[in-house]
């Protein structure tokens, strides 16, 4: 008998909000390479790349949620429906599909990660963060609020935030990276071109180049770092207005005029080829020799 109460008293004592929540385990057949569109407006949302034909969608949904799965010609839609206020429900969801789909997510504030997708990822959240790992031939990942880190993706990466970290590791094709706030970090992985902007945050660039590769840096008041290989074949063109250059591959900088303290610096490395472009407004300018 006091076993039974101690059984009850503990029961009782779980929050209201997580005794009725709801799991959910469902399946849908799906197309190899078809597009899923998943939606889930706050809690989290993670995706893991599989070989079967299905989506399998499993998890815990918010009291006053319920799951929403369709589908038809090649695409999956996966929709958490709230009755009230979608912001006050957090519902946590964990979603295989397979590798090659091509995948959408769209939150207000959810942690968002996809892992093992081959196909295209785009995700967008105001509040969380956001993170992809893998041979993703295509990346597009947004977010106002939170870091976003892309790795290992192929092909096209576009990823920015506003406030928050951006960083995006081993990855190869072509960059577009972008923060206000945040620092803007690119480490490992090899580039046809690159775009990188930061308004306060720096900017660090510790990546390889082909040989006819563009990579253009452009912050206002963050530092601006590139790490790069004492052997490239590159043509530079360095400015900032009133921040210092440092250059470990070539000449120093000289002033632009006496009655500014502009600085601006061209110069090549090996053959050239490469077309390496970095401005500044206050920031400082960085050129490293990787060790």
């Amino acid at each position: 008998m006091k076993r039974a109460a101690l059984v009850l008293v503990g029961l009782l004592a779980v929050p209201a909000g997580l005794a009725a929540q709801n799991k959910v385990d469902q399946r849908r057949a799906a197309t190899p390479d078809g597009k899923v569109s998943i939606e889930n407006q706050a809690g989290s949302v993670k995706v893991f790349g599989w070989e079967k034909a299905e989506v399998w969608v499993t998890g815990v949904l918010a009291s006053d949620a319920e799951l929403n799965l369709t589908g038809s010609d090649g695409r999956t839609r996966i929709e958490v429906q709230v009755e009230g206020n979608p912001m006050s429900a957090h519902s946590d969801l964990e979603v295989h599909v397979p590798a090659a789909s091509r995948v959408e997510i769209e939150s207000f504030q959810a942690e968002i990660a996809v892992s093992g997708v081959t196909g295209a990822v785009k995700a967008e959240a105001v509040n969380g963060s956001i993170t992809q790992s893998g041979a993703a031939k295509e990346v597009n990942l947004q977010s106002v609020n939170g870091a976003v880190e892309a790795a290992k993706a192929a092909g096209r990466v576009h990823v920015e935030a506003v406030n928050g970290t951006v960083t995006v590791r081993d990855a190869s094709g072509q960059l577009e990276a972008s923060t206000v706030s945040g620092k803007l970090v690119v480490a490992g992985g090899s580039f046809d071109r690159a775009s990188l902007e930061s308004v306060s945050g720096g900017v660090h660039f510790d990546g390889n180049l082909s040989k006819q590769a563009s990579l253009s840096v452009e912050t206002v008041s963050g530092v601006a770092e590139l790490v790069l290989t004492a052997g490239l074949g590159a043509d530079f063109t360095i400015s900032t207005f009133s921040g210092e250059i440092v250059n470990e591959l070539g000449p120093a900088a000289v002033k632009k005029g006496r009655l500014t303290p502009q600085k601006e610096l061209s110069f090549s490395t090996g053959a050239g080829g490469a077309q390496i472009s970095v401005e500044t407004l206050s920031g400082t300018i960085q050129i490293r020799k990787r060790p």
